[in-house]
Parts: C-alpha cells; sequence; structure tokens
C-alpha cells in the first residue's frame, strides 16, 4: 500500500507548538476554575434543582451538540476542536463577561438608574458576549488552520461555542432569577429553552464563526479586502440580533406571574423577536450547503475516471446518505472491517479535493500521492472477502 502523506488536517486541538494554544488553554483553565467555582456554589440554594438543571439542559444540549456537529456533509470537525469550542463558550467566555460586567454601572452613572436597568441587557451584553464567543473562535482558527476553512466550519465552531455559553448561563439564570427549586427550574427550562432556546447563543455565534469562516476561506476566490465588509456586516448582524432580543421592544409576551393561557402565548411573543434571525441563519445555512456541494463539483471534475475516484464513488460522494447506505451495504455483505474501510476511502477521497483546490497544477506531488493513495484504498478493499463486488459497482480504475 502507498505510503501516507502527512496528514492534510491537525486532526487535533493539542498543537502544542502553536502560541494561540497556549492562549486558549490559559484562558480556559481560568475560566473552569472561576464558573465551577460558582456554580458549585449555586447547588447551595436547592440540591435538587441545581441537579435538575444540569439534567435538563443535558437533554436539551446533548442532541443539539450533535446536530450542529453534523451539519458539515463533507468534513467532520475534529472532535476535540468541537469540544474546544463548546468548553469556551461554557467555561472561558461565561467567566470573562462576568469580569466585563462592569460596564451596567458605567451606564448607570452615565444615563441613570432606570435607564441601565432597561436597556444594560441590550447595549452591553451583546457586544461583549459576542467578541468574547468570537475570540475563541479565532483562536481557534490561529490553533488548527486548515479545520476553519469555509463558512460551514465557521458555523459550527461558532454554533458550539454558543451552546457552551448558553447552557452555563441557563444554569446560573435557573438558580439566581427562578428561584432554584425544582418548580423555579421547570418554569426556567421552559421560558429560556423550550421557548426560546431556538433564538440565543446557538445563532448568534454561530453566525460569528460564519464571518469568520469567510474571511479566512480558501476556498473563496475574491481576495480576503473584498470579504471582510461582508464578515464584519455579519458579525453587527448577529450582534444586532442580540440587542432586539435583548431590547425591551416587542416586548408582547405576559409578565410574571405567568398563568392559565398565557403559557402558551409565552412562546409565540417570544417567536416575534426571534424568527426572523432563526429564518435568516437557515437560509444561510442551505446556501453554505448549496456551496459546499458546488465546491465539491467544481473540485473533483477533473478527478473523476481517475485513480482517486471513479464516476461511481463520485456521485455516492456528494450525498451524505448515499456515502451512508454505501457503507451499510458493505457491512452487511463483507463486514465491519470492509465497511471501516470503505469509510476511509471515502474521507481520503474528499482530502483529495480539499488537496486538488489548494495546489495549483494537476501534477503537484501531493495531488499525485493522494490519488495514489485513494488507489490503494480501493485495491485494499476489492481484496477483502465479500467486498469484490462492491469494488466492481464502484467502477475502479486507472489513469
Amino acid at each position: 500500500m502507498t505510503v501516507r502523506h502527512a496528514h492534510l488536517h491537525h486532526r487535533s486541538i493539542f498543537q502544542l507548538h502553536q502560541p494561540a494554544f497556549w492562549v486558549f488553554a490559559a484562558f480556559l483553565a481560568y475560566g473552569t476554575v472561576r464558573m465551577v467555582s460558582g456554580l458549585v456554589q449555586l447547588s447551595s440554594v436547592s440540591r435538587s434543582g441545581w441537579a435538575l438543571s444540569w439534567l435538563l439542559l443535558g437533554l436539551y444540549a446533548a442532541p443539539l451538540f450533535l446536530l450542529i456537529y453534523y451539519l458539515d456533509l463533507y468534513e467532520r470537525e475534529p472532535l476535540s476542536v468541537a469540544l474546544a469550542a463548546f468548553l469556551w463558550g461554557a467555561f472561558a467566555a461565561t467567566a470573562l463577561a462576568l469580569d466585563a460586567g462592569g460596564w451596567d454601572q458605567v451606564l448607570a452613572q452615565v444615563a441613570g438608574a432606570d435607564f441601565a436597568a432597561r436597556w444594560a441587557p441590550a447595549l452591553t451584553a451583546p457586544v461583549v458576549e459576542e467578541f468574547l464567543k468570537g475570540a475563541g473562535i479565532v483562536l481557534l482558527y490561529l490553533i488548527v488552520r486548515d479545520e476553519v476553512d469555509d463558512v460551514m466550519d465557521g458555523f459550527v465552531y461558532g454554533a458550539l461555542c454558543g451552546l457552551g455559553f448558553a447552557v452555563v448561563e441557563d444554569v446560573v439564570y435557573f438558580m439566581a432569577a427562578f428561584g432554584g427549586t425544582p418548580a423555579g427550574v421547570l418554569e426556567g427550562f421552559y421560558v429560556r429553552v423550550l421557548s426560546s432556546g431556538l433564538y440565543g447563543h446557538v445563532l448568534y455565534t454561530g453566525m460569528v464563526g460564519m464571518a469568520v469562516g469567510l474571511a479566512v476561506s480558501r476556498r473563496e476566490p475574491a481576495p480576503v479586502r473584498e470579504r471582510l465588509p461582508l464578515a464584519a456586516g455579519i458579525v453587527m448582524l448577529a450582534v444586532l440580533g442580540h440587542f432586539l432580543w435583548n431590547a425591551p421592544w416587542l416586548a408582547f409576551g405576559p409578565s410574571a406571574p405567568i398563568e392559565g393561557v398565557e403559557w402558551l402565548v409565552l412562546p409565540l411573543s417570544l417567536a416575534v423577536k426571534g424568527l426572523p434571525l432563526l429564518l435568516f441563519v437557515v437560509l444561510a445555512l442551505r446556501l453554505a450547503r448549496r456551496r459546499e456541494q458546488r465546491w465539491l463539483d467544481d473540485t473533483l471534475a477533473v478527478e473523476v475516471g481517475g485513480d482517486g475516484l471513479s464516476e461511481t464513488e463520485f456521485r455516492t460522494l456528494r450525498s451524505p446518505a448515499d456515502r451512508r447506505a454505501a457503507v451499510s451495504a458493505m457491512r452487511r455483505r463483507a463486514g465491519a472491517p470492509a465497511a471501516k474501510l470503505l469509510m476511509r476511502l471515502q474521507r481520503e477521497q474528499i482530502d483529495l479535493a480539499m488537496i486538488a483546490s489548494r495546489v495549483a497544477t494537476p501534477d503537484d506531488p501531493a495531488l499525485v500521492q493522494q490519488r495514489d493513495y485513494c488507489r490503494s484504498l480501493r485495491s485494499a478493499l476489492a481484496a477483502m472477502p465479500g467486498a469484490q463486488p462492491a469494488a466492481d459497482h464502484a467502477g475502479s480504475s486507472g489513469r
């Protein structure tokens, strides 16, 4: 089998030679110590309410984490980097946001206590929090540059960072603002998660991540100086969405205590503020997915029928559902090792597209080596008992 070239991706957050890694680690360690200490103290309010808070938020965050993680059609982000983004939001960004909380007092001194009470959450939190969460995404890019190369990558890391921030913030709210008792926690979960969980930090920081991905993308033909204004506009839109959510405008919802039919009115009233931004992000993600598919089609067009990729393999590669179906069929026919090898072949063929988009000529040594490696994986797969029909179906060929 052909000797494998050096990894195209970093595959891990632990890039000890990168100064940005140590900056990231230092802020994360500080934030973890500070926030864990504070969260443990909150448990004294009600241990049962505290435990219920984590249980409910775990049931909310775990499937949402997976949904965000699998948004990228072709490149799964390294799990350690995805978890690092989540942890930055959960601990580093929350702790640093608490450190920056003095702006509320400044606003009170300048505009008065009543104005600050109504407007401080809208005028200070969006700027401070999105800057701090976005700083984590920038640090991740500096640590693992090859893993943040387009808009979708940026959204995934940004949304996971926002999810981490939301989880810790919600625990604090459940215990401090909703009383911390099991009944108060359930009320807080309904208000902050079930009624409004689709409109918060996941969207805001996901958009900030989109802006970072757009600015650093190697797939975008436009020069960086032409992309920066659009990236800045996306960040401003994220901050504006956060501002509108926190502002006392459009506050049509029932005021506490909420009773009777008001519980059904609450999510509808919150949707007035949050739904427009959610629809915008959904549209942006659909466009990003189409962009990814166009990139794959354009990049691999000259590779189809060659050593690295057959026409049938290319058709399968374009669809995540078809890739999963092919792997499942291989597992039934030839067993788990063959299925695992087919998954590896598919991953390396996507890496073939990554390399092809970065080199200047079709005979670049790195591209030639990747083609040979894909061919060697196909040959190894075809040699496995029971896998030959799939290899024949894949239409393996040489150039």
